[in-house]
Parts: structure tokens; C-alpha cells; sequence
């Protein structure tokens, strides 16, 4: 019996051997064949993807290690895996010091319309639609002109030139005489003052078209003389544009309205 169970012990332990044996030839020999251990290959591999450098002007540019952008040689700057895994098409992702570098301020995005000055060459022109054509309406001539060059400021009211013209002494005559012959009348509605009255009128809008003012009409019925130069006053403000000068008998010029 005592025999029995010795070869018993010997046989489990050299069972035992052989599996220690087995199992250390096993593990000795994955590691040569490159089977990597667990833990350590995964950190290396971890380590050469988080090692990508790109430019911070031309993030398109991917290098696995330092240099300059062969675009414009910039030192290039590291970004890592998850950083750039997780970045879009259209998103740039910059380290705190690549934003510096690149000199990026942030704002708000907001709606306001765009103001840009843009320098341009061109000419300045009239507006024709504020243009005015200043000419006396009864012939005759120009014996002064008070605006004679292209420039200058006119105003409402000012004088612009003293006009000869039989026409306008035949007319100033023929208020004075209607402004008389009313003011002879006696008293009363007789058909007769009704009609010199008319006259008187109609003398009065002769002289109001022919663009004298009603002070000057006045002045004509108050005096009872006939004056042989009439000045003539500007109808509205501006500047004058072209003017004819003394040449011309009639005084053609335009005058831009204010």
C-alpha cells in the first residue's frame, strides 16, 4: 500500500510539471512571434496618432512630425487625435497660442448692414430737374448786367440787370394814363368807370407778365413818369450755370434752383 500511493504522488507531480512546463513555453513563445502585451502597444499606438502637426494659417496641412508649412513656412504646431477626430470640414479647432499667433478675435454674429468706402472718380453734374432758364419776356436791351460769370450765388429777389425797351415804356404810359382817368371818375357805378377800371387792370397784368414787380407797378402809378431802364429781379435762388454775358440782347442764362 505504501508503495501504491508513492507512485500515486509521483505521477500527479510530474503531471504538474509538464503543465508549468507547457504553459511557460506557450507564453514564451507568443512573445516572440509579436503577440503585443496587454496595455502597452495600444498606448503606443495612441501616442504616435495624437502626434499630427499642422499650421495654424493652413490647417489643411497634416504632417506626422514637426517642421515648417510648405506653404509659408510657419513653425508648425501639434493637435491631437481626439482634438481632430472630432473637428468638421468646415470647423478649426486652435490652441490657445496658435490663436494668438494668428491674431483671431471673437465676436457676436449679429445683422447690421455693411459700410464700405469706396473711392471712386467721376464728374459732377447739374440736376437737370432743378434747372431754370431766366430771360426777359419783352424784347429790348441790356444796358446792365449785375450777374455777368458763371458762379455766383444768387438769391431770391436780387437784381440780375436794367433793361431798355420801347415796349415797356408804351406799357408803363398806358398805366399811367388808365391810373388817371380812374382817378378822375365821380363817384359812382356808371358803365363807363367800370370799363376804365379795366383798363386800368388789364395795364397792370401786362406789366405783372412781362415780370415787374408789383412795388415797381406801384411805383410807376404813384410817380406818373415812365422810367426807360426797368430792373429786373430773380424769381428764385441758385447759382448761376451759364450766362451769355453782354453778348446777347436778351440775357439767355440758366440759374440751378436751391
Amino acid at each position: 500500500m505504501q508503495g501504491a500511493t508513492r507512485m500515486t504522488k509521483l505521477r500527479v507531480a510530474a503531471c504538474v510539471s509538464a503543465l508549468v512546463a507547457a504553459f511557460t513555453a506557450g507564453v514564451l513563445s507568443g512573445r516572440g512571434c509579436g503577440v503585443p502585451p496587454p496595455g502597452g502597444a495600444i498606448e503606443g499606438e495612441q501616442a504616435v496618432k495624437a502626434a499630427i502637426w499642422t499650421c495654424s494659417m493652413h490647417p489643411q496641412i497634416r504632417q506626422p512630425g514637426p517642421g515648417k508649412c510648405p506653404i509659408c513656412a510657419m513653425d508648425l504646431v501639434p493637435v491631437g487625435e481626439a482634438e481632430d477626430a472630432g473637428a468638421a470640414d468646415v470647423e478649426l479647432h486652435m490652441s490657445p497660442a496658435a490663436r494668438k499667433l494668428a491674431e483671431v478675435r471673437l465676436a457676436p454674429a449679429e445683422r447690421r448692414p455693411v459700410e464700405v468706402a469706396i473711392r471712386m472718380t467721376g464728374k459732377i453734374g447739374l440736376d437737370e430737374t432743378r434747372v431754370a432758364y431766366i430771360a426777359p419776356r419783352v424784347p429790348g436791351r441790356i444796358d446792365r448786367l449785375y450777374v455777368n460769370f458763371v458762379g455766383v450765388p444768387v438769391k431770391k429777389g436780387d437784381h440780375l440787370a436794367d433793361l431798355y425797351s420801347p415796349e415797356l415804356l408804351s406799357a408803363q404810359q398806358e398805366l399811367i394814363q388808365a391810373a388817371r382817368s380812374v382817378a378822375g371818375l365821380p363817384a359812382g357805378g356808371s358803365v363807363g368807370a367800370a370799363q376804365a377800371r379795366e383798363t386800368l387792370e388789364s395795364a397792370r397784368e401786362k406789366l405783372r407778365l412781362w415780370q415787374l414787380t408789383a412795388d415797381q407797378i406801384a411805383e410807376v402809378e404813384r410817380s406818373g413818369t415812365p422810367r426807360d431802364h426797368v430792373t429786373f429781379y430773380s424769381p428764385l435762388a441758385g447759382v448761376i450755370s451759364a450766362c451769355s454775358g453782354s453778348r446777347c440782347g436778351t440775357c439767355s442764362r440758366s440759374t440751378r434752383s436751391t
